[in-house]
């Protein structure tokens, strides 16, 4: 069976509330007059760019807000069943006489004022009332958790564009590179000193990297393109992106057991779903209700006008409903709500599954890229080494390889990027499965 949280609906929504209200304080201003530049892309940060997603929102956001005021909607809607109804009829009508002989005229007239309560329908409500509070809970808890995996997108999005630039200046000094032997060889080909075969392959190199070059401009395009769509400005892509800080020194690889236990205790989703779970029992419940008595009260004052009629009268009566029977409906229904509820507690289960296997594949991610950082760091403290010494060796006018030792720098300096990006973004992976907002990490590291 599922967890157990115990909190009310209004505490949980409070709560999500507090969240985002928090969130806009961080990455909103709140002078009124704050400079409209400062929510332009020019010299873009990545909190900047969280703030333009918190102003600008998202039809995705959007959607998801949606459904909480609808499960709100509904709720209210179920807790106004004990609520008291007014109601106001009037009838005016007058009766006129065709034959003398039958009569006078008659004022048939017909006018009343009515209210009335539901006193109990021995807990069939309650269970409603149940049901929605817990549908409630689910969406203000899968809202939460849709802001952190939007926010996650964001910053992914951000770190592509990054690693698009940096790719494409890779690519760009291998181009150059490869187009200036090529250059140089044509010129000794014409003289003899370079073969048809040499010449053409050193001309296949060069266009192969030009090739390459042109995808990393797309690229460029893409990833802008991306995170444009994510901050809800689509029509305008971001210029020169700010760097982020990479510190991952200190980074310690949590334990698989440690880690999936807080994982199984604090996923907003599986948390959103047992509350599902708790909504599909109490609707059951209420279905296995259909056939108890609904007692209600109603007050009435009319007025007639009828020559023989009442006028302004009260009226004050209680009415007890009993169901015994309509068809099978019952049955029907309860055998429906029976059939959610497994489904419902197995969507559970299936969460849980999908939980520890995706708890073990971000733990095994994290050791391969701290080994894989470690590498990277290494490589890019030989780089650095390689291109000092042919740096010297240039300047001392010996034969060197001083194009290729920058290439490699820049490229090495590409890796050891991607490779933090991708682990920091499975620490932020690991903090979104735990609640915690993924952005917190990275704007720290900012600091």
């Amino acid at each position: 069976m599922p967890v157990s949280y115990i909190f009310s609906s209004r505490t949980t929504i409070l709560a999500a509330v507090a969240l985002l209200s928090l969130t806009v304080i961080c990455y909103a201003d709140s002078d009124e007059n704050k400079n409209k530049n400062d929510l332009s892309f020019e010299s873009l940060s990545l909190e900047k760019a969280l703030r333009i997603a918190e102003i600008n929102g998202s039809p995705a956001m959007d959607i998801a807000e949606a459904e909480i005021l609808e499960s709100s909607a509904n709720l209210a809607t179920v807790k106004s069943k004990y609520g008291f109804r007014f109601k106001a009829e009037a009838y005016p009508r007058y009766v006129y006489a065709i034959d003398d002989s039958i009569g006078d005229d008659i004022n048939d007239s017909y006018y009343f004022l009515s209210t009335n309560k539901i006193l109990s329908d021995f807990g069939r409500t309650e269970k409603l009332s149940q049901a929605a509070e817990a549908d409630v809970r689910a969406q203000a808890i899968d809202f939460v958790s849709f802001r952190y995996h939007h926010r996650l997108l964001i910053i992914k999005a951000y770190m592509n564009v990054l690693l698009a630039d940096k790719r494409y200046a890779v690519d760009n000094e291998n181009m150059v590179l490869k187009y200036l032997r090529y250059d140089k060889s044509r010129e000794r080909h014409e003289l003899g000193e370079v073969s048809d075969v040499d010449l053409l392959g050193l001309e296949s190199d060069y266009r192969t990297e030009l090739l390459n070059r042109m995808r990393s401009a797309n690229r460029q395009s893409e990833t802008r393109a991306e995170l444009a769509a994510l901050l809800n400005r689509p029509d305008e892509f971001p210029a020169g992106l700010q760097p982020i800080k990479t510190e991952t020194s200190d980074l310690k690889i949590p334990e698989y057991d440690d880690l999936l236990k807080k994982v199984l205790a604090m996923n907003p989703e599986l948390m959103a779903q047992d509350e599902r779970v708790k909504s599909a029992l109490a609707k059951l419940e209420h279905s296995r209700m259909s056939s108890r008595p609904v007692l209600d009260s109603a007050v009435e004052l009319g007025n007639y006008e009828r020559r023989y009629g009442e006028g302004g009268k009260w009226r004050v009566g209680v009415n007890l409903t009993i169901p015994f029977s309509e068809g099978g409906r019952f049955r029907a229904e309860v055998a429906r709500r029976q059939a959610n509820l497994q489904e419902e507690q197995a969507r559970y289960q299936l969460m849980k599954n999908a939980l520890r296997k995706q708890v073990l594949e971000l733990v095994q991610e994290l050791e391969v890229l701290k080994v894989a950082a470690e590498a990277a760091a290494v490589s890019l403290e030989y780089r650095d080494q390689y291109l000092d010494r042919s740096r010297s060796a240039y300047e001392l006018e010996i034969q060197t390889d001083l194009g290729d030792a920058a290439a490699g720098m820049t490229e090495s300096q590409w890796n050891s990027d991607r490779v933090r990006y991708n682990l920091l973004l499975t620490l932020g992976n690991i903090d979104a499965l735990l609640g915690i907002d993924p952005a917190k990490r990275f704007l720290e590291l900012a600091k």
